[in-house]
């Protein structure tokens, strides 16, 4: 027997679950828009924005290949300036840049497509092109390549995500069966969850794919540090809006924050709105952590770092702080 046999007799509006219906599927659609549009809009058409690159030679010809890179590409680099060939490469690999050009007497390019197979294929369109109106040939020297158990370096992004979808669910679930016990509860079901989680990851990158083979500590404490990034806050946003906290996690974490991360291609490639936020967001300085730790010594991955374990502590703090000062005031609203 269907619902509608039990309306009233002449009834012919909606029922109370017809309009529970309709307002879940208009939530669907609002939230598929918003994560198609996040993802399509920083995504569609990457270019460079004031990407850090150096320049190799003195400084007359280091000026010639600055004024051609800036008819090619404006406003697209910021570059660094380097008397040799050796400086310049060390800074590529302690991340201060993402490539070296050097115009004469030959035309070297420094890559490395460990930090961004995007950017690296970026670097030497945009070089070759300088280089043939120069009339010399560019030699491209990749000084970190990507091994060939990850070589389209898509691990690190599919990683973060797989991350980011557990640590999001992860939250809601605990929130769902000790949202009426202790905030301390709360707080230790999360940790467990980072722990472990970040363990089965490492696992799973190190030992079963052999991605990320040797740097199975690195991506434990990477993995970890990330879900306690997006869960202690998470636990403080249910804190203060309940079961509102846990969707707001889900915007700003997943439908801003994945697509803001630069996973795919880089942070300095995408547009000016999830440009701005991709390293301020703890996906973008996930992807970027984990990157420098597994093929980079760990050099670049400092401030990322910082932003992860600031997360992690305010969102603790606030947590615990927002939780116990309910728990004093109680008793006194009682009373009154």
């Amino acid at each position: 027997m269907s619902e509608h046999a039990n309306a009233p007799e002449g009834h012919t509006g909606l029922l109370p679950d017809d309009r529970k219906l309709i307002a879940a599927s208009v939530g669907v659609l609002v939230a598929v828009s918003l994560l198609v549009f996040s993802n399509v809009a920083a995504n569609h058409s990457p270019k460079p924005h004031n990407l850090p690159i150096g320049i190799v030679g003195p400084p007359a010809v280091a000026d010639v290949a600055r004024a051609q890179l800036g008819r090619v590409a404006p406003g697209g680099y910021r570059i660094h300036d380097y008397d040799s060939l050796a400086t310049a490469k060390s800074a590529v690999l302690h991340r201060s840049v993402y490539g070296a050009f050097q115009p004469a007497p030959t035309a070297v390019l420094l890559v490395a497509t460990a930090a961004s197979p995007a950017v690296a294929a970026l670097l030497q369109r945009t070089f070759g092109t300088i280089s043939r109106t120069s009339g010399r040939p560019l030699i491209v020297q990749d000084v970190t390549p990507l091994p060939a158990s990850d070589s389209t370096g898509a691990t690190t992004f599919s990683a973060i995500l797989g991350l980011i979808i557990a640590g999001l669910a992860g939250t809601s679930l605990v929130y769902s069966f000790t949202r009426h016990r202790s905030e301390a509860l709360r707080i230790v079901a999360t940790f467990v969850i980072a722990v472990a989680a970040g363990l089965l990851t490492a696992v799973i990158t190190n030992l079963v794919v052999a991605a990320y083979p040797g740097h199975f500590f690195a991506v434990w404490g990477v993995a970890t540090l990330f879900l306690l990034a997006i869960g202690m806050p998470i636990a403080a946003m249910q804190v203060l809006f309940g079961v509102a906290g846990g969707a707001i996690g889900w915007v700003l974490f997943f439908v801003i924050g994945n697509p803001a991360s630069g996973g795919s291609s880089a942070p300095e490639l995408l547009p000016g709105f999830w440009r701005a936020l991709s390293q301020a967001l703890p996906p973008g300085a996930a992807v970027t952590s984990l990157r420098d730790v597994v093929y980079f010594h760990g050099h670049g991955s400092t401030r990322a770092l910082i932003v992860l374990a600031l997360y992690a502590i305010v969102g603790f703090a606030v947590a615990i702080g927002v939780y116990r000062f309910r728990v004093r005031t109680k008793p006194a609203r009682t009373n009154n």
